[in-house]
């Protein structure tokens, strides 16, 4: 199986470390863990420009292929308006060159982007070869990490109720769709079906994964100090998380306890908060200096209104921070039943006094807090749900296909020839193609023939029982040792692991 995955812009080495990017390199890293015969290509912005390395995204290794494009309007004061916007040129060219003309190709696209994916979907369906009477060669699953409900970004003034129509819309009609948050999930059929047919939109939901924002804790050490000394305000100073409240709340804890605060943010922090001496603050934090302040910190509060199951309060509670938490309906899945760490709004600040002068109790706590998120947030779990969801999607076009070649076998009759032309358990698609110079009548390669696409060796191998092997460069594929397998992908081909 190959994917091509398609997040949003992102910098991983600031202090956010970029939520989604995050996500991906998870799933990707489960992915290849999980399924020897993967293979995924990123389509990401050049290193030098985005400030990442190949190992940042997997791709100092073979099943990994990582492809650079210029991104639209990349460089300009106006960069941030388009981070999820549609495709350039170049990304479309680096597509072809790196996939199609390496005679490699899609079976399922993640695609991040907010806009342009019908650019994308047609790029793709021309570089496959793809026929109109045919079933699509792969299939489109959008992420869906934030979605412009309308009571989201509110203070965007370049985003209006088109565009939130818009996304709902996409999503709904794409192959698939993946979720990041409940909250997203639950409220899309309530907005969508005010200018959709709620069929289309239960229909989509049928089949939706909730991904739940898995977070690798093994990078985290769960140390607490003998009792608290720092308060740990980290992440974006967004309206929604509250940034005035949580510095109201460190000046009570420094007036009546003497509890310091350490501010590290991707953006520029307001002289305002910072401008105390019992205040230290990293602006647009480096990773490192985020990583440092995880081994500082001994609170933490998440005073947010609503969140895509947020990564850095939970990355700080598993560092040995014990983390208070906003009440509020996003946060359910991600802390256990009764937890003394959860509290109205209103009940922050007080809660945030309990934890220093409870500090055993708030410790104990906090421990039963992550081993919940652990569980429920686990890297194991979203790989397998998404590698799953991925699977069945690919064994179902193996049977589609196999019906395509048996109505039109006159057509891909050469193809089978050249099949058995080869060396019997493995074959690559470059040796596949040329063999058919001893089976055409011209004597020219396959591909060279416009009745061949690299769709229909694709799916002649798949439906003799090759499997593809996820090598780099040219695909190889190889036939199962038991004679009776049925060359289905990993066995991971059931709907149920959601």
């Amino acid at each position: 199986m190959r994917v091509l995955i398609v997040p949003e812009l992102y910098r991983p080495r600031d202090a956010s470390a970029n939520a989604t990017l995050n996500d991906a390199v998870t799933w990707v890293r489960e992915w290849l863990r999980q399924d020897p015969n993967i293979h995924v290509y990123w389509l990401l912005p050049h290193r030098g420009t985005a400030n990442y390395e190949r190992e940042d995204v997997l791709a100092d290794r073979d099943r990994v292929t990582l492809l650079e494009a210029d991104s639209f309007m990349e460089g300009t004061d106006s960069e941030y308006v388009f981070t999820e916007s549609g495709y350039t040129e170049d990304q479309l060219r680096v597509i072809r060159k790196r996939i199609y003309e390496e005679l490699g190709y899609v079976d399922v696209v993640v695609d991040q982007l907010r806009q342009g994916r019908e650019d994308l979907l047609k790029w793709l369906l021309l570089l496959s070869g793809h026929r109109a009477e045919e079933p699509k060669p792969f299939d489109v699953i959008v992420n869906v990490h934030d979605l412009m409900l309308p009571f989201k970004y509110a203070t965007d003034g370049y985003r209006d109720s088109y565009h939130r129509k818009l996304e709902v819309a996409h999503a709904v009609l794409a192959d698939g769709c993946w979720f990041k948050a409940g909250l997203d999930a639950t409220e899309l059929p309530v907005f969508g079906r005010e200018f959709l047919l709620e069929t289309v939109i239960e229909d989509a939901l049928d089949d939706a994964v909730m991904t739940e924002s898995p977070i690798d804790f093994s990078r985290f050490e769960e140390r607490y100090a003998k009792e608290p000394g720092w308060l740990h305000i980290a992440g974006s100073g967004w309206k929604k998380k509250h940034p005035e409240l949580l510095i109201e709340i460190a000046e009570d804890l420094h007036r009546e306890y003497g509890i310091k605060t350490v501010f590290t943010s991707m953006d520029d922090i307001p002289e305002s908060y910072t401008d105390y001496p019992w205040v230290e603050a990293y602006p647009r934090a480096s990773w490192e200096e985020y990583e440092r302040m995880l081994r500082k910190g001994d609170i933490a509060i998440c005073a947010t209104e609503y969140d895509t199951l947020a990564r850095t309060w939970f990355e700080q509670a598993a560092s040995g921070q014990v983390l208070i938490v906003r009440d509020e309906p996003w946060v359910q899945d991600c802390v256990p039943d009764d937890s003394p760490l959860v509290v109205p709004v209103e009940e922050l600040g007080n809660r945030a006094r309990w934890v220093v002068e409870h500090w055993d109790d708030a410790v104990a706590a906090n421990q039963r807090l992550i081993d919940h998120v652990r569980e429920v947030r686990s890297p194991e779990r979203a790989g397998q749900k998404t590698l799953s969801d991925m699977a069945w999607r690919v064994d179902e076009k193996v049977d589609q296909y196999a019906d395509v070649h048996r109505k039109a076998g006159s057509r891909r009759s050469a193809v089978g020839r050249a099949i058995d032309r080869t060396e019997p358990d493995s074959i690559a698609l470059d040796e596949l193609n040329e063999a058919g110079a001893k089976v055409t009548r011209d004597g020219e390669p396959l591909l060279s023939h416009e009745w061949c696409s690299i769709t229909d060796l694709v799916f002649a191998l798949r439906t003799r029982g090759y499997h593809d092997t996820g090598t780099a460069g040219a695909p190889v594929f190889r036939r199962p040792s038991d004679p009776d397998s049925p060359g289905r992908l990993s066995g991971r081909s059931q709907r149920d692991v959601r």
